[in-house]
């Protein structure tokens, strides 16, 4: 028999078996090496019960008999044995006995953890394979999720995506041509046309048309190499890592649950308190946590626990409150601290060194206190008009105290977190004092955690967002080449209407900078737009002598505005447990929310014309 029809065989044979046809064939491809074709003469034994579990049988021609303690028998053919060997039990259950000639193979054990390690839904199938014939009873597992949606299965609005990414940029570089614009800048606007491409119709991971484009500059020689990668030196970069890293001890420590706990336990009992803890719980993440999905996955069960526990009715007016309050209290002031979502760090990072000293720490806070106020007197106001009703609550404090008995004293790494928090945060406020900057200071704070091993290195591996911190470095390294390449004065000269209104009539300015926002998000998510306007309206900004943070800052707060579900990812995250609340009076208060938006950046006029920013 040859070589190639021997493996033929092999590989037929793993793909009739039920278990090994649902792995992918990468993984069967390194299986096979290992796999070896065994002849048992009748009444022999392929392997005895409580011997060492060394492999798997799988039955190629042949009648084997499973012999259980009991005595029981069981009669098999052209089947599986010894699927202990693929899950943690030491040794084989049964006595496998050849009732006559048979042909098997023989997969070593060593190799089926091999292959568990990459496809851990073997061992979840060999482990109801061995439960189904020790009780001699059918036992089903849960099939694997079915992927939505295969690899190359691309819909009509990506095939579009993918034929303007292409295209595109040849459009470009033609009308460069045209247009007698340096070659440099046209194969900068196309290598950008492109990338905003991918961006737009989500093609890829958000940090890869970033990489896509950083690479090309580079091999294009458009810039020289340190513009196009100063992303990866800058303050935003090396802030967005520290922050991340103590964010990261702060959740894995289960200090943030526990802080939740305490919240809870310690306010009074009526339903505004409860509200107020709710809120006031994402206000304190905020800051810590530069994730809104990540904040909204925290407080989202205490939600679902509060609705229960203070037997409120699903869908009434107490429930939808607080959902409101949940929801608000986590994203609502999302643009007030410069580490509470990634996209603040990329406008961080746009922002010249002078203006990046002066809204660092508690600049930035500063600035946008008058409308952080407003915004929190609009919710009240809203929450009191829309959301009125007569349902009382009653919280069991119980099940709070047995929950915080179960967490114990604060642990090494809670202290660890806690200090760190701490630190940051005098030392932010006493920046004026000490002359540290807080670049440098949340980097001596992320040193520390990873010197006295408070975050470890597999958190620093997994739960640290790398590929946000590469998307960042990318953004800022296209901002460079921008700027360097002189684009910011041809954008000044090609937008000068909007230019001079921006700089003579700013309130028009807002107003069509909502709208156009407004329009934009229809189409475009949350982060993209954010990104593509502070790209375009920062260097705008710097060229007709408006602050660019105040520019920032209102495209911050217009980019998260939204009407209809599709347009805010953590929404959507959020709709999983809308059978508590009532949506349609939920999405009616989100509709005033975003008109208070508006109004209380024009009420912040008056302040920011005293702080000498407008």
């Amino acid at each position: 028999m040859s070589a190639t029809h021997a493996g033929s065989k092999i590989i037929e044979r793993l793909l009739r078996d039920p278990i090994f046809t649902q792995c992918h064939y990468p993984a069967l491809a390194r299986l096979l090496p290992a796999i070896e074709e065994r002849v048992c003469p009748v009444d022999t034994a392929l392997f005895q019960a409580n011997t060492p579990a060394e492999g798997l049988f799988l039955v190629t021609s042949g009648t084997i008999r499973l012999q259980k303690e009991d005595g029981s028998t069981v009669l098999v053919e052209h089947d599986r044995c010894g699927e202990e060997s693929a899950t943690d039990f030491a040794g084989y259950f049964v006595t496998c006995l050849a009732i006559t000639p048979v042909e098997a193979l023989f997969i070593p054990r060593t190799a089926l953890r091999a292959l568990v390690a990459e496809q851990p839904q073997v061992q979840i199938s060999c482990v109801g394979a061995l439960m189904s014939r020790m009780s001699g009873q059918h036992l089903p597992t849960l099939a694997p999720k079915a992927s939505t949606r295969k690899p190359d299965d691309h819909t009509s609005s990506q095939s579009v995506g993918w034929l303007l990414a292409t295209l595109l940029p040849i459009g470009v570089l033609v009308a460069g041509e045209h247009w007698n614009l340096d070659r440099n800048i046209s194969s900068f606007l196309a290598i950008s046309a492109a990338t905003v491409m991918m961006w737009m119709f989500t093609l890829v991971d958000d940090y890869i048309p970033g990489l896509f484009a950083i690479v090309a500059i580079l091999m294009a020689g458009l810039v020289p190499p340190a513009v196009v990668l100063s992303g990866f030196t800058s303050n935003g970069f090396l802030m967005a890592m520290s922050i991340l890293g103590l964010s990261t001890v702060i959740v894995s420590s289960g200090l943030g649950y526990r802080t939740l706990l305490l919240l809870l336990y310690h306010l009074p009992g009526s339903r505004f308190w409860n509200n107020f803890g709710l809120a006031m719980t994402g206000f304190f993440l905020t800051p810590m946590i530069p994730s809104i999905n990540a904040r909204l996955a925290m407080v989202t069960p205490f939600f679902e626990d509060m609705v229960q526990n203070l037997r409120f009715t699903p869908q009434g007016g107490a429930a939808t409150q607080l959902a409101v309050s949940a929801f608000n209290g986590v994203s609502l002031m999302s643009a007030l601290f410069v580490t509470s979502k990634s996209v603040n760090f990329a406008l961080f990072s746009l922002l010249s060194p002078q203006a990046q000293d002066q809204f660092q720490g508690m600049g930035w806070l500063t600035a946008a206190s008058v409308f952080a106020l407003i915004m929190l007197l609009a919710h009240g106001v809203c929450a009191s008009v829309l959301l009125r009703n007569q349902e009382s609550p009653r919280l069991d404090k119980t099940r709070l105290e047995s929950q915080l008995a179960l967490l114990g004293p604060l642990k090494h790494r809670e202290w660890a977190a806690l200090l760190g928090i701490g630190v940051f945060i005098l030392g932010m406020a006493s920046s004026s004092l000490h002359r540290i900057q807080p670049t440098l200071l949340g980097m001596a704070i992320f040193y520390g955690l990873l010197l006295f091993g408070s975050l470890r290195k597999k958190e620093l591996t997994e739960k640290v967002d790398w590929p946000f911190l590469l998307y960042l470095c990318e953004l800022t390294g296209l901002v460079s080449v921008f700027n360097h390449l002189g684009l910011d004065q041809h954008l000044a000269s090609a937008l000068p209407t909007l230019g001079v209104t921006m700089r003579d009539d700013f309130g028009l300015f807002v107003l069509l900078l909502f709208l156009l926002v407004s329009l934009v998000r229809l189409v475009i998510p949350i982060s993209i737009t954010i990104i593509v306007l502070i790209t375009l309206f920062i260097p705008l900004a710097g060229v007709y002598g408006v602050n660019p943070w105040i520019v920032g800052f209102i495209i911050l707060i217009f980019g998260e505005i939204w009407f209809m579900p599709y347009q805010c990812s953590y929404y959507q995250k959020f709709q999983e447990v809308n059978t508590l609340y009532r949506e349609s009076t939920f999405l009616a208060f989100n509709a005033w929310m975003n008109l208070f938006r508006l109004l209380a950046i024009y009420a912040s006029f008056p302040y920011w014309k005293m702080l000498g920013l407008l």
